[in-house]
């Protein structure tokens, strides 16, 4: 008789289930709300790169 082994799973695959995880709740907000946080992340990397570039 062959028994299972229990396997768990690998980093890749639990980071593709957090990633759809993410995106289903994405897709149930607003467009409004996502696109805010859009342009905020936008803002935040042009500060960033700035900061990069005084360096």
């Amino acid at each position: 008789m062959k028994e299972r082994q229990k396997t768990t799973p690998s980093g890749a695959t639990i980071a593709k289930a957090v990633r759809v995880q993410r995106l289903r709740e994405d897709a149930q907000r607003t467009l409004s709300v996502n696109l805010a946080d859009g342009i905020a992340l936008s803002h935040k990397l042009m500060r960033f790169t700035g900061a990069a570039h005084a360096s």
